[in-house]
């Protein structure tokens, strides 16, 4: 189902599209969730550590394939919202043939890296190396159909389909939760049960998105005589993509780094930190989502010209981001325990204190998040990658030493770690607002660029 950003109240338009992708991603995030809960309830304190600890790794292989998507989007859904069907089809060729090269390539070198970054980077803890390591290695070799289901994602999003990789992510999350259970509970496989789960689960949503991609979308219908490489077109998909690569690139080193001074405080801190970190994802997620929806709603308006709708769609979602912040404000302290009970921690009493000093603290920063990401989605929509990479990377150099003086000079302790993650939201959240008001954004969309 193609969703018209042209036409109706912004707001509403975006978050008509937001709530099949928030659905989408709650069941995308079931994924590492459901590992996380099922080893923790089964096999143990140290494989939630050992699953969630290898997070920074595998975001920073996926940096690169996280980076082109961003710039692949942005590219169909500008030549989508000015009808430009011709070279739409030869960008989608474009992506998928790019997409599938670069898929192999990182699956490869992720597996190639594993052993020196758990050890030097991470410097992680001697009881979770060898489950982090198996659990490492079997998602890279996974990493094609992650990669291409991504691309099929986010070539139905660019044009208004959040309905149908929704559809998908529910069968496969289904499937990775029964194969989990069958791989940890009836095989007693371990941490490398939880991770085939996933990686047949994931092969499982990119066939089908293909299948279905080919048969219902006549304009993404890739034939002999259709399967075409323009590198003129993927030249401007590398223009948005390589800043948004080099962005997500310096965020997963930030993630690597602040792994190690979380890894400094212990297993027990690890094990808090992956549970905190999984909460927050699903908290988080409806914040998130909304931005995403405004960076296609932006999009296609500023391709077709519609400069003053666009900007009425980021008002609209700063006071959803509000009222949802309110709520998170009043009720996630009151469910916090709960909530780290869930991932069978409630019997280890130092684990339970850290997760649930975390998880108050978070909830009075998500608004920053929400600001953030309103912004910078807003500002990768319209085709202002650069800068985005440039706020991200201040705020590295802003959270890093932060976090550094809380936890080894003031030795603040473990609520260091996301005290300098508010810091780093802050500090993104400023310089983004004052480039959306100063209007630098401008000038800067594919459409306008090929004019």
């Amino acid at each position: 189902m193609k969703h018209d950003f042209l036409t109706g109240n912004p707001g509403k338009t975006v978050l008509v599209f937001a709530i099949p992708m928030l659905i989408g991603n709650i069941f995308q995030q079931l994924y590492s969730t459901v590992d996380t809960i099922i080893v923790g309830n089964f096999v143990g304190k140290n494989a939630v550590a050992a699953v969630g600890g290898t997070f920074s790794i595998q975001f920073l292989v996926l940096s690169l394939a996280m980076g082109f998507t961003t710039g692949m989007s942005v590219v169909i859904s500008q030549l989508y919202g000015a009808k430009d069907y011709e070279r739409l089809k030869k960008a989608f060729s474009t992506s998928a043939l790019f997409s599938l090269a670069l898929s192999f390539v990182l699956g490869i070198v992720g597996i190639l890296v594993i052993n020196p970054l758990l050890t030097y980077m991470l410097q992680t803890p001697a009881e979770i190396y060898e489950g982090s390591y198996i659990y490492l290695f079997i998602t890279f070799a996974g990493y094609p159909f992650t990669l291409i289901y991504n691309m099929y994602a986010a070539v139905l999003r660019a044009v208004g389909d959040s309905k149908t990789p929704l559809y998908f992510l529910i069968l496969s999350a289904v499937t990775n939760i029964i194969l989990d259970l069958i791989f940890v509970v009836a095989f007693d496989m371990g941490v490398a049960g939880v991770a085939i789960a996933t990686m047949i689960a994931q092969a499982l949503s990119c066939v089908c998105c293909h299948i279905y991609v080919g048969k219902k979308y006549e304009i993404f219908r890739l034939t002999m005589d259709t399967f075409v490489f323009d590198t003129e077109l993927l030249k401007g998909i590398i223009r948005y993509g390589v800043p948004s690569a080099i962005q997500q690139s310096v965020l997963s080193l930030n993630f690597m780094v602040v792994q190690r001074f979380v890894n400094f405080f212990g297993a027990d801190m690890t094990a808090a930190f992956s549970v905190v970190n999984k909460i927050e994802n699903f908290v988080t997620m409806p914040q998130m989502n909304l931005a995403m929806a405004l960076s296609m709603f932006a999009g296609q308006n500023i391709g077709a010209g519609e400069e003053e709708r666009a900007k009425q769609g980021v008002k609209d979602v700063l006071k959803m981001q509000v009222a949802f912040w309110l709520v998170i404000l009043f009720v996630l302290p009151m469910i916090a325990g709960g909530l780290i009970q869930l991932f069978g921690m409630g019997d280890d009493a130092h684990v339970m204190s850290i997760g649930v000093q975390a998880i108050r603290l978070c909830s009075k920063l998500y608004i920053l998040f929400g600001f953030m990401q309103t912004f910078s989605n807003f500002l990768r929509g319209v085709g202002d990658a650069k800068y985005s990479m440039v706020t991200t990377i201040c705020m590295i150099f802003i959270r890093l030493p932060i976090t550094y003086v809380l936890v080894h000079i003031v030795q603040y302790g473990e609520m260091s770690i996301w005290l300098g993650m508010g810091m780093g939201w802050l500090t993104v959240m400023t310089m983004n607002i004052v480039r959306y008001c100063r209007g630098g954004w401008r000038g800067k969309a594919f459409v306008q660029l090929k004019k």
